[in-house]
């Protein structure tokens, strides 16, 4: 599922937090990863 701009991912290891600046055009079956820390980083709602 493509990244929306605002979007927001943190890693619950160190804290660091990204957020999408702008949306992802890659299409929506692409998988995408947000990696920190060696894991998955966690939506934040």
């Amino acid at each position: 599922m493509p990244r929306q701009t605002g979007e927001r991912y943190e890693c619950k290891s160190c804290g660091a937090v990204l957020v999408y600046e702008k949306a992802c055009p890659c299409p929506g079956d692409d998988t995408h990863s947000e990696i920190c820390c060696g894991e998955q980083m966690k939506k934040v709602d």
